[in-house]
Parts: C-alpha cells; sequence; structure tokens
C-alpha cells in the first residue's frame, strides 16, 4: 500500500468544513458528544497539518500494541487523508470537545457505496473517545439509507493492532473474499437498518440548522 504525499508547496486552495451534525453517545452511564464536520473541496491546509499533527504510538503510550501494529494504524490514518484529498472522496472529521478524535472517507454510488477508510484515534494520551467509530460509521449509513444505492463494500486489514474484521461483522458486513492482509466485505440496505436501529439506541444524532463553511483551523484544536 503505498501512501502518497499530497503536500504542495506555495498557494493552494484551503479546505473548509461544515458542521453537518451533533451526537450525544450513551453507554454503561458515561455521555460522550462529538461534533461532526464534513470536509469541503477548499482547502487541504487543514488535513496536512492534521496527517503532521497526528501520532499513534504518542497517544497510547505503553500499551500492549506492537511497533509494527503502530505502523499499521499510523498508515491507515495516513491513507485516510490521501483519500480526504481526492475531490471523489466524502470526509467527515470526529472532534470531542474541539479536538479531532477521528475520520472517515467513502465514495458514494448510484447502486454502491464504497468505504474507503475510517481510522480513530485519542484525543489526549490514552484517552480514547468512546464510540468515535460508530458515530463516524452511523453518520456514513445514513447517508446510504437517504440514498438508492443497495451495497457498502470495504476491505478490513488483519494485521493491525484491532479486530477490525469481527466489529464491522457486528456491525452487519459479511466476507466476500480477500487478500494481502485484507478481506473484502459487504452489507446491503437490510442489514444496514437493523443496525441503524442499534446504534440509534446509543447514538443520538442530530443535523445542525447552520450548515456554513467555517475554517477547521481555527474551529479545531491541533
Amino acid at each position: 500500500m503505498q501512501i502518497k504525499n499530497n503536500f504542495q508547496t506555495g498557494s493552494s486552495p484551503q479546505f473548509k468544513g461544515i458542521n453537518i451534525a451533533k451526537s450525544t453517545n450513551l453507554i454503561k452511564n458515561t455521555e460522550t458528544k462529538i461534533d461532526l464536520y464534513q470536509i469541503t473541496p477548499n482547502d487541504r491546509t487543514f488535513l496536512n497539518k492534521l496527517r503532521n499533527t497526528i501520532k499513534m504510538n504518542e497517544l497510547m503510550p505503553n500499551s500492549r500494541i506492537t511497533e509494527s501494529e503502530f505502523f499499521v494504524w499510523q498508515k491507515v490514518f495516513k491513507l485516510a487523508i490521501d483519500k480526504a484529498l481526492n475531490k471523489n472522496s466524502k470526509c467527515i472529521i470526529a472532534a470531542k470537545d474541539k479536538k479531532p478524535c477521528g475520520i472517515i472517507t467513502f465514495q458514494t454510488g448510484e447502486n454502491k457505496y464504497n468505504l474507503d477508510c475510517i481510522c480513530t484515534w485519542p484525543i489526549e494520551k490514552g484517552k480514547k473517545v468512546i464510540l468515535a467509530g460508530q458515530t463516524l460509521l452511523k453518520q456514513m449509513f445514513s447517508d446510504f439509507l437517504e440514498n438508492k444505492a443497495i451495497l457498502i463494500d470495504l476491505s478490513a486489514i488483519v494485521n493491525g493492532p484491532f479486530d477490525t474484521v469481527s466489529r464491522y461483522s457486528r456491525l452487519g458486513f459479511k466476507q466476500i473474499g480477500g487478500e494481502n492482509n485484507l478481506v473484502a466485505m459487504r452489507t446491503d440496505r437490510e442489514r444496514t437498518e437493523k443496525v441503524m436501529e442499534k446504534l440509534n439506541s446509543i447514538i443520538k444524532t442530530s443535523s445542525t440548522s447552520n450548515k456554513r463553511e467555517i475554517d477547521l483551523l481555527k474551529t479545531l484544536e491541533l
């Protein structure tokens, strides 16, 4: 998997963002508030700063994650940034207390969506954000169900720090193949609707009324 450096010197358009939704997540009597921002194709400055700021091994000290697993985790994060820089992908950033804690990129199609990449990380050393990944996936599922597409495809890594195949299986995805440390998985509208019923019980999401573009570098803390 080759990661390209998309940073370009000199003047360039700025990636702005739109605060599209707010979520209140409740599990095990712990309430977590997460803001969701959709990246708009007007500025790459924020994404490049995010790429250079997040260091997985510094955010998870004294963990049982191996050096090679940290490498894969960081690689997935950088891939998400690369995909976000692609104008054909939708990108959503999750943030808690104004601090980015996750990113998801996906491509939409008339018949099928494709989850390019999703990655979450602690906002402080060892401080994970509960349900950050599920909150991002729920937003993608909502987008999917509002359109006419019937399938969602993804490729889950098997050599990273987390059992992604099991996590996606619990969210309705089924294995359909795979190779080279990747497992191809797929879900459909019926399974997604059932999963959304469960997610709605623990993640309360409301769309924001003012969807104007904002400068994410001034809005979020990096």
